[in-house]
């Protein structure tokens, strides 16, 4: 007894001295600090990276050498030398940082995030250096372990112009076909939630990785800042059309049948501006999304489900992914029109036996009437923004706040429905409830038809419009038909105010609209949300006069006291948003400051442009100080003669040659410029004659006049262009002067534009919470004619 009772003390103190192991850690723990220190290093040290650049090539090299210090010996760049965007090919320097830790197996998993920013003028931090610094510590953690897979490492360049560092691996890393999953991080941001990104067009990722994903970050434990949320309804707007939307580089393997899956971040932060900083980043992001891609590779790397796609819409329900297959909406759809059918005949067959049929006579427009109430509601619903614009003297005050604004466009529809019901009595609206079911039957029916031509899934969203209408008439309580009217429009309207709603305001309001294109867009956004809102206007009349109850208090709300109310409310918060600011340190008024030089008349033009009032931006020129006060989106600054060395100069050795029934162009022509232009381009246009056989391979756009050569971003400060190529239908030519007027049939006039990020004549402009951009357009000319 003493023996046991002996043994057991000892070990007991035994375990009591050896550290227990974190119940929800990996084994090899990720370093929040090293990550950090990475994103530190491309982010601000190295900086804005697009593709192509001297940044992206540096940050590919850092890249690289932290790679074999981990002991991944196979690490390298992938060049990229010519892209092809969706517009034209682009020269580049770009390309992809690879690293390959070899396992047991040929089988592979691919690590990726995109190393480019989308501007010369964005950090990129979160966009995506955040990816970036997670993949390299991940490459550390993994090179410590024995993998059953090998395991690539891929920092792709040029994602902000299409994904075009993923398309060209997946065109040409030999093993492609050896991959087996790819597993994205695409902002790694600290917010509250990891969006998983797993669409495409065509289909997604198979549902297995999908649920690993949940299944795993669940297993990283309570302590980790919020979860998975899959944004079901951007996303289904977002994949709507071929090719649209926004997306990332697990796209070009998911095309290609290989599973794969986007970790990013919240869609509303500043990304794409010069406020995606590591300032403006929470680091404790990169650990989360670093643990949860540890996690399924630690999962997979003994190999993966057969399943390479799946076709499902995925509904989160708490934490809880559900997967609802395809084929299961096309069923609820069908029947939702079975249903509606039902609801019309059964409202048709009640009024059929009505004694008393309503004496309005019919408009000739079916629902005129009351679609001219809804377009008063919509108009105070998008106008009450405007209210606030104009005590502030801005275009976009809600840019800081997005979701202040929808609670005021809220409101101001309700300013909006009483003053529909003042006109609604004198409008002589008829009382069957038939009539208007049928409107809004009629119209959810043509929305599924053009919507079904897209994806099944955008056609859902009134299919449940269509299905609760038609419970909510055939129910009998008249709570019961408000209760589903009201469900009625929660999909329809949470298609068009999805997640990525402020993503998708902050886009539109980047556009420098004229003021005549602001009322444009204001009445086109009035009559599409009227059209989009009316069935629920005609369902609500429908169960309002079948009932005959007054529900919501309509009636109630349609005295002098209910403008009263509403009145109140909604000034209120007309006078909070005014004090409230619109621009902040997060989220700045873009200005760019645009300098047009033509070398041939030796003139420069300087103008500021903006989508946001210019009022109140600092201008110093040449010793010259002044302020705008005028609320204009567009300033012009000066127009003076250009002065000292000009930025770019052309040396070309020209040949011109008749053949039969033309001439052969052929050039080399050598561009210099005194710093690294951020684009640069060479046109050469013909007039008079067709272009054929173009003969150079660094062509980036040709047609039938004109062929160009162009490079992005900031090729080096001298440029050697050969270029050859036929023009049919013109005669002998020969070198003429420069001129700017239009060109003689048969000419060929060669254009040379460098765009450049720094200003001219120490221009500085500055405004309180406001970004500048500057870009120079410098262009030379040089004509041959007959």
């Amino acid at each position: 007894m003493k023996r046991l009772i002996l043994f057991f003390l000892l070990t007991t103190s035994l375990e009591a001295q050896t550290p227990a192991p974190e119940a929800h850690e990996p084994q090899a723990h990720f370093s929040l600090d090293s990550a950090a220190v990475y994103l530190r290093t491309l982010a601000v040290e190295i900086g804005p990276r697009p593709m192509g650049s001297p940044a992206e090539r540096e940050a590919m090299a850092f890249t690289v050498r932290k790679f074999r210090e981990f002991g991944i010996e196979e690490s390298f760049v992938m060049p990229m030398v010519a892209v092809t965007t969706i517009a034209q090919t682009v020269n580049t320097n770009s390309g992809i940082a690879v690293g390959i830790l070899r396992g047991k197996a040929q089988r592979t998993i691919v690590i990726g995030a995109h190393i480019d920013s989308s501007g010369p003028d964005v950090p990129g931090a979160n966009d995506d250096a955040s990816g970036c610094a997670v993949v390299i510590e991940l490459a550390r953690v993994l090179s410590q372990r024995e993998n059953e897979s090998t395991i690539v490492f891929a920092l792709f360049g040029g994602e902000e112009r299409g994904l075009l560092g993923s398309q060209y691996f997946v065109r040409h890393y030999p093993q492609i076909d050896s991959v087996v999953l790819m597993l994205q991080v695409d902002m790694a941001n600290g917010s509250d939630w990891i969006l998983p990104l797993i669409d495409v067009y065509e289909h997604s990722a198979p549902q297995w990785l999908v649920q690993a994903a949940y299944e795993e970050f669940r297993n990283l434990g309570p302590a980790k800042r919020g979860g998975l949320s899959y944004p079901t309804h951007f996303m289904t707007l977002n994949y709507a059309f071929p090719g649209a939307g926004i997306g990332s580089d697990h796209q070009s393997f998911l095309l290609r049948g290989i599973p794969a899956i986007d970790f990013t971040t919240d869609i509303n932060d500043p990304i794409h501006t010069p406020q995606d900083t590591f300032e403006n980043f929470r680091i404790e992001g990169l650990k989360r999304s670093g643990d949860l891609v540890y996690r399924l590779v630690e999962r997979f790397d003994a190999g993966v489900p057969e399943e390479r796609t799946g076709k499902y819409y995925l509904v989160q329900v708490g934490l809880i992914p559900l997967f609802i297959p395809l084929w299961v909406l096309t069923v609820f759809i069908a029947a939702s029109v079975i249903l509606a059918i039902v609801a019309a005949l059964t409202l048709h067959s009640r009024r059929e036996g009505q004694t008393n049929h309503s004496s309005v006579p019919q408009t000739r427009i079916p629902g005129l009437k009351l679609f001219l109430l809804m377009l008063i509601i919509q108009s105070c619903v998008w106008s009450s923004e405007t209210v606030v614009g104009l005590l502030k003297g801005l275009r976009f005050p809600w840019y800081s706040d997005v979701q202040s604004y929808v609670v005021l466009g809220f409101l101001g529809g309700i300013v909006g429905i009483w003053l529909a019901l003042q006109l609604a009595p004198r409008l002589n609206l008829s009382t069957e409830p038939y009539r208007y079911f049928l409107r809004a039957v009629s119209l959810l029916a043509v929305f599924i038809l053009v919507l079904s031509l897209t994806t099944v899934k955008m056609a859902f969203y009134p299919a449940t419009a269509l299905f609760f209408l038609s419970i909510a008439v055939l129910v009998r309580p008249a709570w019961m038909k408000l209760v589903f009217w009201l469900v009625s429009a929660h999909w329809m309207y949470h298609l068009m105010f999805s997640e990525g709603f402020g993503l998708f305001a902050r886009s539109l309001a980047a556009v420098p609209y004229s003021p005549l294109g602001s009322v444009l867009l204001h009445a086109l956004m009035i009559l599409f949300f009227s059209i989009w809102s009316f069935p629920f206007l005609a369902g609500f009349a429908a169960i309002w006069f079948q009932t005959g109850r007054d529900l919501l208090w309509v009636s109630s709300f349609r005295r002098p006291v209910g403008i009263v109310l509403a009145g109140m409310v909604f000034l209120a918060t007309i006078i909070i948003l005014v004090f409230q600011p619109s621009y902040t340190s997060r989220w700045k008024q873009l200005i760019t400051v645009g300098q047009e030089v033509d070398l041939d008349s030796a003139l420069v033009r300087i103008a500021l442009r903006s989508s946001e009032s210019l009022a109140g931006t600092r201008v110093q020129l040449s010793g010259l100080d002044t302020t705008i006060v005028e609320r204009t989106t567009h300033a012009f600054i000066a127009l003076r003669p250009f002065e000292g060395a000009p930025w770019v100069t052309t040396r070309r050795a020209v040949s011109i040659g008749p053949v039969s029934e033309g001439i052969v162009f052929d050039a080399s022509l050598r561009v210099a410029t005194l710093v690294r232009p951020y684009t640069l381009s060479a046109t050469y246009h013909a007039e008079g004659g067709r272009i054929r056989d173009v003969g150079t391979p660094l062509v980036t756009h040709s047609t039938d006049t004109s062929v160009s050569v162009g490079w992005y971003s900031f090729p080096d400060t001298e440029v050697y262009i050969p270029i050859r190529f036929r023009v049919e239908g013109s005669g002998p030519a020969r070198r003429t002067p420069t001129s700017r007027g239009s060109l003689a049939g048969g000419s060929v006039e060669e254009r040379v534009v460098a765009t450049f990020t720094q200003p001219f004549f120490g221009l500085h402009v500055q405004k309180e919470h406001a970004s500048i951009s500057y870009r120079t357009t410098v262009t030379r000319r040089e004509r041959f004619s007959r």
